[in-house]
């Protein structure tokens, strides 16, 4: 039998939904016409390039990238898996095409995380996790290995933390019997409040203001896919694959570890979405979709599971 997982950054057609308790906020209420104040950042040394750069009119940014999964079988406790995800994102576009302001700089997102994967129950629950945002005045993303692929240089604007619950529907999901994500299945994830903002005014209202209470970013990704250039042409020579060792490097990847090799272990390509959303405390996540944030589902497999 075939385990699929598929990657915490990495689900086809998954979307999440913030889900707040508070009085003063709609649960899963989407935030429209916000505005990225790259102005914020313009007093840091080597900034000047982003001084009166803000881009508005914002629902949601656009990204592409690669992450990557690992899972390990828990010893002496028959379907049950260790799983470490971890995620490079590059983000050049908003609202469905349009080319976002960067000052000649980037916007990336990286994501580490782990879970426990139980296919007896049917169910896996996060066990922590960290998803951060950065810009840097510089174009990096992907021309080097250094700070995970040159995802995680610069200034981290935003981050929030995953709360391990220990319990599939407050910080997890469902998964049916031979480990395939359930059809329109939903994923939950609790964060640890606040959200850190750096600065506070890094995300700006429709009217130019600051958020008055606790924000976080949601994450859709719509096609995911295995990367079929970390397969290996023959098994026992990993030098033949064709995928930028660069990518394999920055994600913390040991050589002799793609597709295929010991079994578990893989690199998803995704692309999607991210948007602002309310998010009172405690915060919570859900994912909606076809598959699993690009908190997600990752091929992996082990014929006795």
């Amino acid at each position: 039998m075939k385990l699929q997982k598929i990657s915490l950054l990495a689900s086809l057609a998954a979307a999440v939904v913030l889900v707040g308790m508070s009085s003063n906020a709609s649960a899963g209420l989407d935030i429209t016409n916000w505005q990225l104040n790259l102005n914020s950042l313009s007093t840091q040394p080597g900034y000047g390039g982003v001084a009166g750069l803000v881009n508005s009119g914002i629902s949601n940014l656009a990204f592409n990238g690669e992450s990557y999964v690992t899972n390990t079988a828990i010893t002496g406790q028959p379907g049950m898996y260790k799983s470490t995800d971890v995620g490079v994102f590059n983000v050049l576009q908003y609202n469905n095409g349009n080319v976002l302001k960067l000052g000649g700089g980037q916007l990336t997102a990286y994501f580490q995380g782990t879970d426990i994967t139980n296919v007896n129950t049917g169910s896996y629950t996060f066990q922590a996790g960290t998803f951060s945002v950065y810009y840097n005045p510089t174009a990096v993303y992907g021309t080097t290995f250094a700070n995970n692929y040159g995802a995680t240089i610069g200034t981290k604007i935003a981050s929030f933390k995953i709360y391990p619950t220990q319990n599939p529907n407050t910080s997890g999901g469902f998964i049916n019997p031979d480990g395939t994500p359930t059809s329109n299945g939903t994923v939950t994830l609790t964060g640890q409040a606040p959200t850190t903002l750096t600065p506070g005014n890094i995300f700006l209202d429709s009217n130019g203001s600051s958020f008055n209470q606790n924000i976080l970013l949601s994450f859709v990704t719509a096609n995911a896919s295995l990367d079929t250039s970390a397969n290996p042409n023959t098994p026992s020579s990993p030098s033949q694959y064709a995928i930028d060792q660069n990518l394999v490097t920055g994600l913390g990847v040991a050589a002799g570890t793609y597709n295929g090799q010991y079994g578990l272990n893989y690199f998803i390509q995704n692309g999607g979405q991210f948007k602002l959303q309310y998010a009172p405390e405690p915060m919570t996540v859900a994912l909606f979709g076809a598959g699993l944030l690009a908190i997600g589902w990752s091929l992996r497999r082990r014929s006795n599971v």
